[in-house]
Order: C-alpha cells, then structure tokens, then sequence
C-alpha cells in the first residue's frame, strides 16, 4: 500500500476571490506556473437551483516538467497537477491531488522525485497563506 495521501486540503482564511490572488501569488513566488484555469461554476450549476463556485487550476513548472520527462515520456501524464478552489462560508478551501498517491505500483522511470518537488512546492505556496498556528507561538 502507498504512504502518500493522494489529497491534500487547505482551508485558506480569505474570500474566494481574495483567496484566488493571493493562491496566484503564492504559486508564482515558488516558480510554480498556473498553466490552464478553468471556471467550473457553470457545469457544477448545470440542472441545478444551487449556485457553486469552483475553479480548477492546472499547476506546473517548466523545469521540473523537462526533468519529468527527460528519461522517459510515460511521466507527463502526471503532469500538470490539478487543484480545486472552492468557497466555504468565510474562507476558501484548496484542494491539491498527489497523482502518486492515486498508484498503488511504482510511477513511470524519472517522474518520481521531480514530482513530489513540484507537490512539495505547491504545498509550501499554500502553507505560506495560512495563519501561524498559535500553539507553536
């Protein structure tokens, strides 16, 4: 069985929108790209009297990507990393999938540690948008 937690959820304390840019910044202040963004609102919404609010975005880094895939081309399929962004009552909740804690084998040759760097940096992004934890004050 695999020891990696195929999701991993923040709860960032802003607004949705305030949270979207300040997730912007983040990203990019780790050299991490948002390659695609897609606003999902419209097809959670669909058939439905409910308003969602949802935005997917594509994250990747170039650097990373080229070692990814530098010996052997079976890795891009795990890239880019997907994360969710959706509003909860008074903040925004970030969801991030670590595609290797989807395998139960082992991942493509060359896609492992470029991988958990790219899931480690977009982690930290999203660790540095959280409040310090007073216990540790």
């Amino acid at each position: 069985m695999n020891g990696v937690p195929a999701l991993q959820s923040y709860l960032i304390p802003a607004q949705f929108e305030k949270a979207l840019k300040s997730i912007r910044g983040a990203l990019s202040e780790v050299e991490v790209d948002i390659v695609q963004e897609f606003d999902l609102s419209e097809d959670l919404n669909s058939g439905t009297r409910s308003r969602i609010t949802a935005r997917m975005l594509l994250v990747s880094s170039p650097i990373l990507d080229f070692e990814a895939v530098a010996l052997g081309r079976a890795g891009a399929v795990f890239l880019p990393l997907h994360v969710l962004v959706t509003p909860e009552t008074g903040s925004t909740r970030v969801s991030l999938v670590d595609p290797s804690g989807l395998l139960e084998g082992r991942l493509p040759v060359g896609i492992g540690d470029p991988l958990r760097r790219l899931v480690g940096r977009v982690a930290a992004a999203f660790d540095s948008l959280l409040p310090p934890d007073p216990q540790f004050n």
